[in-house]
């Protein structure tokens, strides 16, 4: 059976991120299991500037910090696998895994780190009919849709509910052309981030508060919106092609359950200086955090990947 110091479960900013920094502080066979067909994850998908700084020291964009950390990664000789599902984690740190070239497989590891990140709930957790018409889509969807495959979800979009990154995709697609008619939030008060705000403000994005979609309505595509105001049950119309869904986020922990390791709300592992419950098992990124401080996870990671270098030191290397 192969065994590693170091596994590393997801290959996104913070999984990359701690790879790099464990290489760096002496661990020698540190290896990325990665589930989709290539690394970098959301990094790949945020195209604006703003990340980097924990690295490089200067401002880049997401898809060049990622070349920039593969690249530190593969010199530093870190080993990744992609393509591949995490089947179990056990607390012996034992590592199940299949892809299409080995099939299932079994590895042990020294130590690991969980960055599997979070991924976006399903649209039947929010209470409207999304699949009786074409044109609707998740956040995340939609961001792949417009930087990977270069498409346009709609020219006249609206969006349901407001967190960064529904105001980033609002500003993508201003940027690219489109309108963006609204975006629907049920909140009455909405506490802005400076960044939320410079998004808002910059771009004249209308938000509507207070209200909650009731209604959907087109032929084969949504072409317009019924929403309610929740105070007065006032009901309006916007017109749409398209209507993008902030859904919400869970951590991808399904590969866990022979851990016995704790979990907190929503699931999220606990963690004491980014150490589970498991000891030599490590948590970092969105994992913690779901979509909170999502600009932010490399930086974690970074310094998880130190942590456990300082761990393997201690006791085993």
């Amino acid at each position: 059976m192969l065994q590693y110091d170091l596994i590393i479960i997801g290959g996104g900013a913070a999984g990359l991120s701690a790879g790099v920094s464990a290489l760096k502080n002496g661990i020698k066979k540190v290896l990325i299991l990665e589930r989709e067909d290539e690394l970098g994850g959301n990094l790949n998908l945020f195209i604006h500037n703003g990340f980097g700084q924990y690295y490089l020291e200067k401002d880049v964009t997401g898809p060049e910090l990622r070349s920039r950390l593969i690249k530190d990664f593969k010199n530093l000789g870190g080993l990744y696998k992609l393509n591949t599902e995490v089947l179990e984690v056990t607390k012996n740190k034992m590592v199940s895994y299949v892809n299409p070239v080995e099939g299932i497989q079994e590895i042990q590891a020294t130590a690991i780190i969980l960055a599997s990140g979070c991924r976006e709930r399903f649209t039947g957790n929010i209470n409207i009919p999304v699949h009786k018409y074409t044109g609707i889509f998740t956040v995340v969807s939609a961001h792949r849709l417009i930087n990977l495959q270069g498409f346009l979800p709609g020219k006249e979009a609206v969006i349901l509910g407001k967190n960064i990154r529904s105001l980033i995709l609002a500003r993508r697609l201003l940027i690219e052309g489109a309108k963006v008619n609204a975006i629907i939030e049920s909140s009455s008060d909405i506490p802005l981030e400076k960044d939320e705000l410079e998004i808002i403000e910059g771009f004249n994005i209308n938000i509507i508060k207070n209200h909650r979609i009731v209604e959907l309505d087109g032929n084969e595509r949504i072409e317009n919106i019924d929403i309610q105001n929740i105070d007065s049950g006032r009901i309006d119309t916007i017109h749409c092609d398209s209507l993008i869904l902030t859904v919400g986020y869970y951590p991808e922990i399904s590969f866990m359950r022979k851990t016995n390791i704790e979990l907190g709300e929503y699931e999220i592992p606990l963690v004491r200086n980014f150490e589970t419950s498991a000891k030599g098992i490590f948590a970092c990124g969105t994992l913690l955090t779901r979509d909170k401080n999502i600009f932010n996870s490399g930086e974690n990671g970074y310094t998880v990947g130190e942590l456990v270098s300082n761990y393997l030191k201690k006791y085993v290397y």
